[in-house]
């Protein structure tokens, strides 16, 4: 737990890797704009019942990989809660009492949530006279949910004008949102050549395959895909083709994976690949889910995209948003699956249409341009600090 006060506390959480990732490219942009800056991350979930947030974060995960209807369910059913109803003020009290001792430890001067619980809390803090400095929200996907809508947020960081359009059909200003694009790592930002990525990442080409497409395959923080049957796919693909997946934390995948590489010279499985930027940057289509910073990250890149069998819910959602922008091809079944992919490696002209749509609607400058709304907003260091009693905590637990 962060112990030293700080300028900017950001609240994030740990279900799927993209609340901490937003966390990570903010704090890089904020501190090259204001070096000195303190920025305080912390898991809300951790200021919970430590077995609940296990359970939780088991569940999420296994409902995605298993029973994704159940998902779905849970999501329609919050997406609809009105602000003011039971069970969202019950949810705005899960962690209240363990909230308000932290931000009277740190004293932020602007409190960021990268997940929609806390920002909720906050919102309940505030209108409780409980928290008197700014409160922003980053909402994480290219979709509007009654989760992250919060009546005394300050300032909505969003992803696209859609989002912005959405907020404010529900009633938020137009200054309380700054269509940013989804805060993603500065290193998206940055261009290098194909030769020396080509080398950073061993994929020596002789001179005449210069030019031969790269299929990237990426699953999610844990490497979750929703096929592991790639020969149907390597079988059809023109040989020079380099093809790369990501299995991230799921070594069973990695491990049965190998084989494919035997047979497949221009096959290769990865692990954990710290400079993503480069290799989305170097990569010709991106076969991924449809979460909210993966796509984001692709977008910046102008890299085209299939989406596979994405989850009912938010990433249904932004896989509608990549289709309705001719950004994306969705797959919802394997043969479909086969047939984007085919179409995007063997037709140029094809890929490029989707590659120029991208970049019309990606924000590489993301973090950087929500980084200078969010410092704009730091109150005075001098103001004034609430303290809480002993009985006043005890108030608040109940």
């Amino acid at each position: 737990m962060v112990k030293d006060q700080c300028d900017v506390l950001i609240l994030s959480a740990s279900y799927g890797g993209g609340h901490n990732q937003v966390a990570r490219a903010l704090t890089q942009a904020m501190m090259v704009q204001m070096p000195g800056i303190k920025v305080a991350t912390v898991n809300f979930t951790d200021l919970l019942i430590p077995f609940f947030t296990r359970l939780s974060r088991f569940g999420y995960m296994q409902s995605i990989r298993h029973f994704p209807a159940g998902y779905a369910l849970y999501y329609q059913a919050t997406g609809n809660l009105a602000p003011d109803s039971f069970w969202q003020r019950r949810l705005n009290r899960m962690g209240y009492s363990e909230l308000i001792l932290l931000v009277n430890r740190l004293q932020p001067r602007v409190i960021i949530s990268t997940f929609p619980l806390p920002a909720g809390v906050l919102s309940q803090m505030k209108e409780a006279g409980d928290l008197n400095v700014p409160v922003v929200t980053v909402i994480t996907d290219m979709a509007v949910h009654n989760q992250w809508i919060h009546a005394n947020t300050d300032l909505y960081i969003v992803g696209s004008p859609e989002v912005a359009s959405g907020l404010m059909g529900r009633g938020v200003p137009r200054n309380r949102i700054g269509v940013t694009g989804i805060p993603i790592l500065p290193a998206f930002n940055l261009n290098r050549s194909r030769e020396e990525l080509l080398r950073k990442f061993d994929l020596n080409l002789a001179d005449s395959r210069a030019r031969a497409p790269i299929v990237l395959f990426m699953g999610g923080s844990d490497g979750i895909f929703g096929t592991t049957r790639f020969s149907r796919i390597l079988r059809d693909l023109p040989p020079e083709t380099q093809t790369l997946v990501i299995t991230g934390g799921n070594h069973e995948l990695f491990e049965r994976l190998q084989p494919y590489h035997e047979k497949y010279p221009n096959f290769r499985p990865l692990q954990f690949v710290e400079d993503v930027a480069g290799l989305m940057e170097l990569a010709d289509l991106l076969v991924t889910k449809a979460g909210g910073i993966s796509i984001s990250e692709a977008l910046a890149k102008g890299l085209p995209m299939v989406i596979y069998k994405p989850l009912p819910g938010h990433e249904e959602a932004n896989a509608n948003f990549l289709w309705r922008h001719h950004a994306a091809i969705i797959a919802k079944s394997e043969r479909r699956l086969r047939t984007a992919i085919l179409r995007m490696v063997n037709d140029e002209r094809f890929r490029q249409h989707f590659q120029h749509n991208c970049l019309k609607i990606g924000h590489p400058g993301s973090a950087e341009a929500a980084a200078r709304m969010i410092l704009n907003m730091l109150v005075p260091a001098t103001r004034e600090v609430k303290r809480y009693s002993a009985q006043l905590r005890s108030e608040i637990r109940a």
